[in-house]
């Protein structure tokens, strides 16, 4: 493996069986008592069929609270910036500050000017997908319930939630972590937090006239901090409506690896059966195809019993041990940090 690590790429498959993890608000129509959550369509065998999901933002948060909570991480709490004239919030922004709070320089933040204040804009250096469910494992229900009251008719409603196994990708543009470029009209750091990090950043030009500022401990403080939001990953809790549908988002099978590129490229590897299938060939094309861009081996991190081709995945380690390594989800982020994060 000789490709420079620049990018960390992933994918993970969570099992949301009777669950409602994301909600879309009430049904549509005359049905007010109705909580739906987010499906889309998509077409199977010539007809739309609905696909619960997901939304990137939502897990996104699930992912930040854990890194946060998991590494002893201080939040970099959303507040309002800006009300209108009837007292309501019209901006928010977090702390903007990429140097103290890990979470604003792992995914990003933005902060609209005026003509006294300039804009700030980091775009997220962790890209991620939908977590959608995957094909021939997704079903939808409904629960219907009542509230009983004291005196009066009982007030029905009704939730619709899904048994699905949900599948995501993600890639972490791991050379960005410590590095802000500010380019004119789109600041990465804002002037405030330049002045005071001072003696914590070097300086340099860029494209002449702009200014990079770099973490003097950037190489530690990138390790560090890619390290604590694959542990998030890892150990990834949240979701809707947890006191009625309880679920265990923590990734059945998390897969990781080092790239020179910032190519997503393990994304739709699961196949649909009596239990999830990890398309192998694909898996082992990919390795062909990057094998000049791979920094590291191929992590595969899978939750026993699980996958229905569980042994077979598990061979990949015997195969090549040099291009394949297998464990939990748990383990393999451990290994990884160990290897490549410390």
């Amino acid at each position: 493996m000789k490709a420079e690590l620049k990018n960390i790429a992933g994918c993970l498959i969570i099992d949301a069986t009777g669950a409602f993890l994301n909600g879309a608000g009430l049904g549509a129509g005359e049905d007010r008592n109705l909580v739906i959550p987010k499906t889309f369509k998509e077409k199977v065998n010539g007809k739309n069929e609905e696909v619960p999901y997901v939304s990137a933002q939502a897990w996104r948060r699930w992912l930040r609270n854990t890194s946060n909570e998991e590494n002893g991480w201080t939040p970099s709490e959303l507040a309002s910036i800006k009300t209108s004239e009837k007292g309501s919030t019209t901006k928010i922004s977090t702390e903007l500050d990429p140097i103290i709070f890990p979470e604003d320089d792992l995914f990003g933040y933005m902060k609209s000017g005026d003509a006294k204040a300039e804009s700030i804009q980091r775009t997220s250096p962790f890209k991620t997908s939908i977590l959608k469910g995957v094909k021939n494992l997704r079903a939808l229900s409904r629960d219907d319930a009542f509230v009983h009251l004291k005196e009066g008719t009982p007030l029905p409603y009704s939730t619709r939630f899904y048994s699905a196994h949900l599948e995501g990708f993600f890639n972490l543009e791991y050379y960005r972590l410590g590095v802000y470029d500010n380019l004119g009209s789109r600041q990465e750091l804002a002037t405030e937090f330049v002045e005071k990090h001072a003696d914590s950043l070097d300086e340099s030009a860029l494209l002449g006239k702009f200014k990079r500022y770099t973490l003097k401990n950037a190489d530690q403080n990138r390790k560090e901090r890619a390290a604590g939001l694959l542990k998030g990953l890892s150990f990834l809790r949240g979701g809707a409506k947890q006191a009625a549908f309880g679920s265990d988002v923590s990734p059945k099978v998390l897969i990781i690896a080092g790239l020179s590129t910032a190519n997503p490229i393990f994304n739709n590897l699961f196949l649909g059966g009596e239990r999830p299938v990890l398309n192998i060939d694909v898996l082992k094309q990919l390795a062909a195809d990057y094998s000049s861009k791979l920094a590291t081996p191929i992590y595969i991190g899978i939750r026993k019993g699980y996958l229905l081709n569980e042994k077979d995945v598990e061979a990949l380690g015997d195969l090549d041990k040099k291009l394949f390594v297998i464990g939990s989800p748990i383990s393999i982020v451990e290994d990884f940090k160990n290897q490549y994060l410390s």
